[in-house]
């Protein structure tokens, strides 16, 4: 059974703007617990993504966090998906780039993400066998 992005994509997707400080960022992707964010700018079109990486990386180097603006250290190069696009193309795209998230695109505007646990929560469900049985649990000693 082929299962489409638009399936698991979460849809609440936190958004930053391009034009938003680091700081003010950072502070939105702690209060909601998000590792990545889309970028988006003044039309509602996703223009990058925004990392604890990147901030990591800002902090590393001493600059100001409120002096400096998303649009300065943000990643430009959107890797996404359309939301009718497949779970296993999805999968093979984060793996081939090294990435845990995926933004969901549609017309340029960001309408879910998707997580490498969400691919592997699908994936587990596709393989899973009631009728197995069980796996040893290890015992320590």
């Amino acid at each position: 059974m082929q299962v489409f992005v638009k399936d698991i994509m979460q849809t609440e997707v936190t958004t930053v703007s391009c034009t938003s400080t680091v700081e003010q960022s950072e502070t939105i992707m702690l209060n909601t617990y998000r590792p990545c964010v889309p970028v988006i700018d003044d039309q509602g079109d996703c223009v990058g993504v925004l990392s604890h990486s990147d901030i990591l990386r800002i902090r590393n180097d001493k600059k100001d966090v409120s002096r400096t603006y998303v649009q300065e250290i943000m990643s430009r190069n959107v890797i996404a998906v359309g939301p009718r696009s497949s779970v296993d193309n999805t999968m093979q795209l984060m793996l081939d780039n090294g990435i845990h998230h995926i933004l969901v695109l549609q017309d340029k505007k960001v309408c879910g993400i998707v997580s490498v646990t969400d691919i592997i929560q699908i994936d587990k469900a596709r393989t899973y066998n009631p009728f197995a049985d069980p796996e040893p649990h290890a015992t320590t000693h």
